[in-house]
């Protein structure tokens, strides 16, 4: 029966059965075959057939059908191999197996089936016994989450492309900017958009007031909270940092606030005057070597400001958190600069003096600063539908979802989140290393930990969003304008995130993936993830489990990786670990560590480096293990079948499904290029952790000491 492991044993082939045969069997009481209980014309019937004839000519017959039947059946149901023996149900056992027979199923049999490579040995390399003919039947070179990534955009390129009429103020905005970006490649009218979009960025730089550039600029005029508010703008990378010259304001994924010292790098001497010279000409100062030095050294001295404050992974070392106590957020200047500039730490307290040492010098560095920023603001190479993506990451999302998403998917996948959730907590009640203390400050945190799956129903209503967006759009925009407005929305976004109830980040992403949040204690579960190949809710429980369990219990686990536990269940920074507790994590680490360093990979060999991917590695090891005990509540017996895998163990087809999600071509990167990945190699997850699990040496049966079942195994809980 399904989940278990027996030898085929040979049974003689009935017309009326489909009992698989292994080979002829010799029967011990005749040399004849056995009559058929069907009656066939030309074969049966002694009137016609001499008995003889019957016999010399009947048997080699039979015996050549006999093995061509085998030979179907095994071709059909794969070929045994390494010791891997197909499972027979029993005559008397034996009933109808139901099949998931939706599109969605058979596309994932077809992946199943064809994109594994049966002459691997599953206990040797089990990445590749699973993945490896997926070049052969994958013309794009990506791997499956990054084709998803891929038809996400195309579908929001097509969205822009139709351009159709919306009351929503939203999706208008998307549009305009790709109308927008569209016409600023346009070759016939390339060059008089540059020249208003150097003219718009020079107009606003003397409206905030640029000594370079103005001749009457008085130091009496100076105002620091004034210029800071004309000046911020949104970073590029998240979108969830603001950049205001000498400091930045950074929100991560959680309601909260940090203030630091800029910690951008500036260029050198012929930069800077190549972007002054390049907005103003000849309107520069005359002086303008002398200033573009000022501007230098200034910079010079912000940096080594920044460079003094000690590294940490403490965050309060470096940002101050008490931006809580601003109702209003910004723009209240005022209380920034005298509760940071005056009365912050020693760092802030030289930054205040290098801000007022002299004020134009100041003035003329942050005003090339918003300047400079100011000229990123164009196309570029990218195309115009990824230009909408990145910079408008919420109505994006938005357009999948109300246009291509089966929202039947969000009740599934909020009860196995829950489901995983359960395990997780499981596994820390039954880890027999972690003490008391540990381990109820472990289950508090994952009891308190937050969801958003897919994305919050209140934004889905009609115009949700259009008051967080309420720019008003002129036809004769330029692109630059544009992205000044957005730009200055994504900041308010940003601070209604913070002072409000406002439900998700703004620096939400159209991506198939999913992501945890240290400071919010939170995980996001976004919505391409929760569709095919990897999940659909016709798809067998197991199969859903497989898809994207282990997914949600690598999220979950960041908040247990070597940064997430030193963050409470509040998302504060806070030491809850015990000290022997503490000593023993760090040797499960160090045993990740050691074993990603020592792994072969297909693509770089033994020359990885396990010190920056520890914490996704740990992530990837809890994770599996909380998918793992959820599956082995699943009632089996109840479950459809993946079409050609009727008769194969469920226990096997699990992992099989759960590899597939990491079939990829061989790694585009550089050795150097990967070892700066946090990620490890997608061969490594699968074989890696795999070869962790307990549970998977079982379910292949792979020998002690084999690749896939090493003696020393790597766990955390």
């Amino acid at each position: 029966m399904a989940g278990s492991i027996k030898k085929a044993k040979t049974t003689k082939t009935k017309t009326s059965k489909t009992t698989t045969q292994t080979g002829p069997k010799k029967s011990k009481k005749s040399t004849h075959p056995k009559r058929s209980e069907k009656k066939h014309e030309n074969s049966n019937s002694p009137k016609k057939i001499n008995g003889k004839k019957c016999i010399l000519y009947g048997i080699p017959i039979l015996i050549i059908f006999a093995l061509v039947a085998a030979l179907i059946v095994v071709l059909t149901l794969g070929n045994v191999n390494f010791g891997e023996v197909k499972e027979e149900i029993k005559e008397e056992d034996k009933k109808e197996v139901e099949v998931c027979k939706t599109p969605e199923c058979i596309m994932l049999a077809h992946h199943l089936s064809n994109w594994k490579d049966n002459s691997v040995d599953p206990c040797k390399d089990f990445f590749k016994y699973s993945c490896g003919k997926y070049n052969e039947h994958n013309v794009v070179e990506y791997s499956q989450l990054t084709k998803k990534t891929l038809i996400l955009k195309g579908l929001i390129k097509e969205f822009l492309k139709k351009n159709k009429p919306s009351n929503s103020k939203t999706e208008q905005l998307m549009t305009h900017l790709f109308r927008k970006c569209e016409e600023s490649k346009d070759e016939s009218i390339k060059d008089k958009i540059e020249k208003e979009r150097i003219e718009d960025i020079k107009k606003d730089a003397l409206k905030i007031g640029w000594p370079l550039a103005d001749p009457t600029w008085r130091e009496s005029s100076f105002d620091l909270a004034e210029l800071l508010e004309q000046i911020p703008t949104i970073l590029d990378g998240e979108r969830n940092e603001i950049g205001y010259g000498i400091f930045n304001i950074w929100i991560p994924a959680a309601q909260k606030i940090f203030i630091g010292a800029t910690s951008e790098s500036f260029t050198d001497f012929g930069t800077v005057k190549k972007v002054i010279l390049k907005v103003l000409g000849k309107d520069a100062s005359s002086n303008l070597d002398n200033k573009v030095k000022e501007i230098n050294e200034f910079s010079k001295e912000l940096r080594a400001i920044d460079a003094s404050i000690p590294l940490s992974d403490d965050p309060n070392q470096k940002y101050s958190n008490n931006f809580k106590e601003m109702n209003d957020a910004l723009p209240v200047f005022d209380y920034l600069i005298k509760s940071l500039l005056t009365k912050g730490s020693r760092s802030w307290r030289k930054i205040s003096d290098l801000v007022y040492k002299d004020k134009r010098i100041t003035a003329n560095y942050l005003v090339y600063k918003y300047v400079s920023n100011s000229l990123r603001f164009t196309p570029g190479y990218s195309e115009c539908h990824q230009v909408v993506i990145n910079n408008l990451p919420l109505p994006s999302p938005r357009v999948f979802i109300r246009n291509h998403f089966d929202k039947g998917a969000l009740k599934d996948v909020d009860k196995l989140v829950e489901d995983i959730r359960s395990s997780f907590i499981e596994m820390l009640e039954k880890s027999e290393w972690i003490h008391e203390k540990t381990r109820s400050a472990a289950i508090r945190k994952a009891k308190a930990m937050k969801k958003t799956i897919s994305y919050p129903g209140e934004l889905e209503k009609p115009g949700a969003l259009d008051k967080h967006f309420n720019i008003q759009l002129d036809p004769s925009d330029s692109y630059y304008i544009t992205m000044r407005k957005i730009d200055g929305a994504s900041m308010n976004l940003l601070m209604d995130y913070v002072s409000s109830d406002f439900a998700m980040g703004p620096h939400f992403s159209l991506s198939s993936n999913a992501v945890h949040s240290f400071f919010g204690n939170s995980i996001n579960i976004y919505a391409p993830i929760m569709d095919d190949p990897l999940f659909h809710t016709s798809f067998p429980n197991y199969a859903k489990i497989a898809g994207i369990g282990s997914i949600i219990g690598h999220e979950i686990g960041h908040g247990y990786d070597i940064k997430g536990i030193n963050f409470d269940e509040n998302g504060n920074l806070k030491t809850w670990f015990d000290g022997a507790d503490q000593r023993e994590y760090e040797k499960k680490a160090a045993c990740l560590t050691n074993q990603y360093n020592n792994y072969d990979d297909p693509s770089f060999g033994k020359t990885l480096n396990g010190t920056l991917t520890v914490g996704e590695m740990m992530a990837d090891e809890m994770g599996q293990d909380a998918a793992w005990r959820t599956f082995k509540k699943l009632d089996l017996s109840q479950e459809k079948r993946i079409i050609g895998f009727e008769d194969y163990s469920i226990e096997k087809l699990y992992f099989q499904i759960e590899a597939t999600k990491r079939c990829s071509p061989r790694s585009p990167l550089t050795l150097e290029e990967q070892l700066k990945e946090v990620h490890a190699t997608n061969s490594f997850r699968v074989n890696g952790v795999f070869a962790n699990e307990k549970a998977f040496a079982e379910a292949f049966n792979c020998p002690t000491g084999s690749p896939m079942n090493p003696v020393k195994k790597c766990t955390m809980f």
